[in-house]
């Protein structure tokens, strides 16, 4: 009997440790944690919180609009045009040249220049673009349409009080198929999304050192197939319904200077760190079903990652490592991302604002401004290109209000 009360007693006090071990965890999480729920059920309960608008309506000269960049000191947007449809494959001839243009805060569209087409192609497919440390804008210019023999090239365009100088010049040539770009201190970093041949989607990410880069004026030749010491990671895309061998697309990197990127083929997402000597690592955080991303962006106001799910017409939310957010219920990742759709919308062609093919995003005063490329491939929602040409956009300031921050400790 004594035996028995002994065992007893150990079970209630053991039961009373976990209730207090529970209790205290409930205590310590971060207050703003527990407000996310309020959050979470406002979405589900409010399905149209994050419905897109119609944002610009585009002349037909900017029918295909694709990458875009903030400066971060005026707020303009660039965005590239690579009117990819009205091309014609064999001889690169488009009815609408490709085009940079500028979008100024009040929304005025302005086009600065009109893409001379690659002599060797007879056309110029500028994606994904960026800032550089020098102030000019870098182009991934992708042939990959029109040549599969690594005729694609990263270009340089001369800027001056925001405005191109009309000099460009070719920087890198060799690549495949140049996609999303991005500036990590003086590191300049490049999606290529068939980088890699005889492979089923193999494709991967370049890095150049700024001191290759900056200045140039003869094109730095990489190796092609995969063989170039600046390509350096490599991945595959996984054979899914629609086979769409497209490898890595989408690129961003967040405040802790993690690097993500995402497969267009199947929408598996990717986290590059490099440690103190340069060496990269790049893991896999993400392969939750969806099966496509194209352009992604983080918004540090947020503290979250847009993806652009071009195949279900729908922008998708990741949480990034570290962050102080957290969704609930909790993360089935081991590496605590998580991945949520924030909205999502059947066929359409875009008249009312709603997406159409998704492709690029940025975030700007609490908007979401994004590009709807329109250019379908088989298996999208997307089923024709059609007019009017848009860019839809999403007030999310909603979701930078309830930014989490950490529980302060007294």
């Amino acid at each position: 009997m004594k035996k028995c009360m002994t065992v007893l007693g150990f079970a209630v006090i053991a039961v009373l440790l976990l209730a207090e071990t529970s209790l205290f965890a409930q205590l310590q999480r971060p207050l703003l944690q527990r407000r996310n729920r309020v959050r979470v059920r406002q979405v589900q309960q409010n399905p149209d919180l994050f419905k897109p608008e119609l944002y610009l309506e585009l002349p037909e000269w900017c029918h295909n609009p694709d990458g875009m960049t903030v400066c971060p000191k005026t707020g303009t947007i660039y965005l590239n045009c690579p009117n990819f449809n009205t091309m014609d494959r064999k001889t690169g001839k488009k009815d609408f040249p490709a085009t940079l243009s500028s979008i100024d805060k009040d929304g005025k569209l302005e086009k600065l220049l009109e893409y001379p087409p690659f002599e060797e192609t007879g056309q110029c497919g500028p994606m994904g673009l960026a800032i550089g440390p020098d102030g000019n804008l870098y182009v991934c210019d992708n042939q990959f349409f029109v040549s599969a023999d690594y005729k694609s090239r990263l270009l340089c365009v001369e800027m001056k009080e925001g405005k191109p100088t009309g000099k460009i010049t070719t920087v890198v040539e060799g690549m495949q198929l140049p996609n999303a770009i991005l500036w990590r201190g003086d590191e300049l970093w490049i999606t290529d999304t068939c980088a890699v041949p005889d492979e089923f989607g193999a494709g991967g990410l370049w890095r150049f050192k700024g001191e290759e880069i900056l200045g140039r004026t003869e094109p730095l030749k990489v190796l092609p197939k995969g063989e170039d010491e600046h390509l350096v990671v490599k991945v595959k895309v996984k054979k899914i319904g629609r086979e769409d061998n497209s490898g890595p697309d989408g690129m961003t990197v967040d405040k802790n200077g993690i690097i993500y990127f995402g497969n267009f083929g199947d929408g598996v997402m990717y986290a590059v760190t490099t440690d103190k000597d340069g060496k990269v690592k790049c893991d896999k955080i993400l392969d939750d079903g969806y099966q496509c991303c194209d352009g992604i962006f983080y918004d540090e106001n947020s503290d979250l990652i847009f993806i652009n799910d071009s195949q279900r017409n729908s922008i998708r939310v990741l949480t990034p490592f570290n962050s102080n957010r957290v969704l609930l219920p909790p993360s089935p990742n081991p590496n605590g991302v998580r991945c949520w759709t924030l909205w999502e919308n059947d066929d359409n062609d875009g008249a009312e604002g709603l997406l159409d093919q998704p492709a690029e995003l940025v975030v700007r005063d609490g908007k979401m401004i994004i590009s709807n490329f329109d250019w379908p491939f088989p298996g999208l929602k997307n089923t024709k290109y059609d007019a009017p040409h848009t860019m839809s956009v999403i007030d999310i300031t909603p979701l930078q209000n309830r930014q989490p921050r950490p529980r302060q400790t007294r």
